[in-house]
C-alpha cells in the first residue's frame, strides 16, 4: 500500500488535542487487530465501550469512518492508526477478504464514486430552448439582485471609508472591535464577503506593540479604496480583470458551476502539495493547499470549507504530489484552482525543481506580481541555498548574498526549531510563503525529496 509519512498524517488533524491523541494510539498493542488491502486500511481498538471501535480508511480517496462518538473527522482512533502504518513504513497484515463491516461501507463509497452518468430522457429540441431561456433569464435575475446588493454594500462602505481617512489613521486604535465588524456584517448582508474580510483584517493589526500597523493599515484601506473604484468602473475594464475584481469582493463563482465552463483553464501535472494552512472563522474552516506543477512551474491555491467542523475530504495530501487535473478560477492573473480530475499520488519528486537564488531575484518576481494584481498579499515561491540565522531576537533566511528576510510571525517556534533539526544550520532550498515583509517556510526540497516543516 502507499502508507502516507508521520508528517503527513499530522497534517490531516482536526486540532492539536486529536493530534495528541491520535499519536498515543498509534502502538500496536492498543489494536486488537489491524489489516488492509490495497483499497481500505482498518482496525478495532478497545474503546470506554462494550465493543471495540470500529476504524476504518478509504485509502484511493482518504476519507474515515469509526464508530466512536466523536464528531471529530478524523477522529483519534482513524489519525492513530494512520501513524501507526507510518510507523511501521506500511509493513501491516495484508489480506484480500474484508470483514462485512468494511466491504459495505467501501463498496458503498466505490459505487457512488463510479456511479454511471444517469440516463437523460431525450426531449425535443425546442423543449430544451425554452428551459435553458427560462434558467439563463433566472440566473441574470439572480445575477441583477445580486449586484444591487453588493452596489449598496460598496456605497456604505465608501462613505465609511471617506470618515475613517478624514479621522487619521492615528484615530484607528480607539475604534475598537465592534466598529469594525459591525462595517464587515453589514458587507455580508450585503454579500460582499471578500470586503468584509479585509474590514476585518482592521481587528487583526498589532496596535500597540510598535507603530508597523500604521503601513499595514494603509495598505488595507489602499486595496479597499481600489476595489470598490474597480466595481464603480467594473464594465470599463477587461473581461478577466472584471472576473478578479467579482472575486476580491466576494463574488465568486461555484465550483459546480466552474466545472461545466469551457471557457476557462485546465491544467493537468504533477503538482507538489507544499503546504495546508487551515483557519476557523465564525464556525467556518477554511482549508488552503499551497500547489506547485513541476512541469507548468505554475502555483496554484486550492481551498476547501466546511461548516462547524464537519470534516473535509480532499484526495490531495501536503508533502506529496498530486498527478491531477486542475481548472482554474478566471482571472488575468490565474490562482485558485479546483480539482477537475485526480489521477494518482506519489511521495516522491519524479525530478528535481529548482528556484530562484537570491532574496532580490525574489523580491523582482514579487513586484511583476504586486502591479499585474496589486490585491495580491501572498504567493509561494521557492529560493535556493538560504539559511536561517538570529539577530536582536528574531529569526530570518539568509542567502548567499548576506541578505535576510524575516520569518512571519505566524511561524511557530516548533516549526523553528525543526527547520533548524532538519537543516543543521546548513543552506537548503526552500519553498515558502512571500508576504513582501516576511516569508513562511512551507518545506524543504532535497534531490527528490520534499520535507514538510508544518
Amino acid at each position: 500500500m502507499n502508507y502516507l509519512t508521520d508528517e503527513q498524517v499530522a497534517q490531516l488533524a482536526p486540532d492539536a488535542s486529536s493530534l495528541k491523541a491520535g499519536r498515543d494510539l498509534s502502538h500496536e498493542h492498543k489494536w486488537l487487530n489491524f489489516q488492509s488491502n490495497e483499497r481500505v486500511l482498518w482496525g478495532e481498538v478497545q474503546g470506554s465501550g462494550k465493543n471495540p471501535y470500529q476504524t476504518q480508511i478509504d485509502l484511493t480517496n482518504t476519507a474515515f469512518k469509526c464508530s466512536c462518538p466523536s464528531r471529530k473527522f478524523p477522529c483519534k482512533h482513524g489519525l492513530g492508526l494512520l501513524f501507526l502504518v507510518a510507523k511501521k513504513n506500511g509493513e501491516i497484515p495484508q489480506i484480500t477478504e474484508e470483514p462485512l463491516w468494511v466491504s459495505e461501507w467501501i463498496n458503498k463509497r466505490s459505487a457512488k464514486v463510479n456511479k454511471p452518468e444517469p440516463e437523460v430522457e431525450v426531449e425535443s429540441l425546442e423543449t430544451l430552448s425554452e428551459q435553458a431561456e427560462k434558467q439563463a433569464q433566472a440566473k441574470a435575475k439572480r445575477q441583477e439582485e445580486r449586484y444591487l446588493k453588493v452596489q449598496n454594500g460598496i456605497a456604505e462602505l465608501e462613505l465609511w471609508l471617506k470618515d475613517l481617512a478624514q479621522a487619521g489613521l492615528l484615530a484607528l486604535p480607539q475604534k475598537g472591535y465592534a466598529y469594525f465588524e459591525r462595517m464587515a456584517a453589514r458587507l455580508v448582508d450585503s454579500q460582499a464577503t471578500g470586503l468584509a474580510g479585509l474590514v476585518k483584517a482592521f481587528n487583526k493589526l498589532d496596535y500597540f506593540k510598535n507603530d508597523e500597523w500604521q503601513k499595514s493599515a494603509l495598505e488595507l484601506m489602499s486595496k479597499i479604496y481600489l476595489l470598490i473604484e474597480s466595481f464603480k468602473h467594473l464594465e470599463q475594464l477587461p473581461p478577466l480583470i472584471q472576473e478578479e475584481v467579482k472575486s476580491r469582493i466576494g463574488w465568486n463563482i461555484q465550483t459546480k458551476d466552474l466545472l461545466e465552463r469551457d471557457d476557462v483553464e485546465s491544467l493537468k501535472d504533477h503538482w507538489l502539495v507544499a503546504g495546508r494552512q487551515t483557519t476557523i472563522e465564525e464556525d467556518i474552516t477554511i482549508q488552503k493547499n499551497w500547489l506547485y506543477g513541476l512541469k507548468s512551474k505554475r502555483n496554484a491555491l486550492v481551498l476547501n470549507f466546511s461548516f462547524k467542523g464537519v470534516g473535509i475530504e480532499t484526495p490531495i495530501l501536503p508533502g506529496t504530489i498530486a498527478h491531477a487535473n486542475l481548472i482554474f478560477y478566471p482571472s488575468h492573473t490565474p490562482l485558485r484552482a479546483s480539482i477537475k480530475n485526480y489521477i494518482s499520488t506519489i511521495d516522491y519528486l519524479p525530478e528535481p525543481i529548482t528556484g530562484l537564488n537570491s532574496w532580490d531575484e525574489v523580491h523582482e518576481k514579487a513586484v511583476e506580481v504586486l502591479a499585474q494584481n496589486p490585491w495580491t498579499d501572498i504567493f509561494p515561491i521557492l529560493i535556493e541555498q538560504v539559511h536561517i540565522v538570529f539577530n536582536q531576537g528574531k529569526y530570518y533566511l539568509q542567502d548567499t548574498t548576506q541578505t535576510i528576510v524575516p520569518l512571519s510571525s505566524a511561524v511557530s517556534q516548533e516549526q523553528i526549531w525543526k527547520l533548524l533539526a532538519l537543516t543543521a544550520g546548513h543552506s537548503v532550498s526552500l519553498m515558502v510563503l512571500y508576504h513582501f515583509d516576511s516569508v513562511t517556510p512551507l518545506g524543504i526540497i532535497n534531490n527528490f525529496a520534499y520535507h514538510l516543516l508544518d
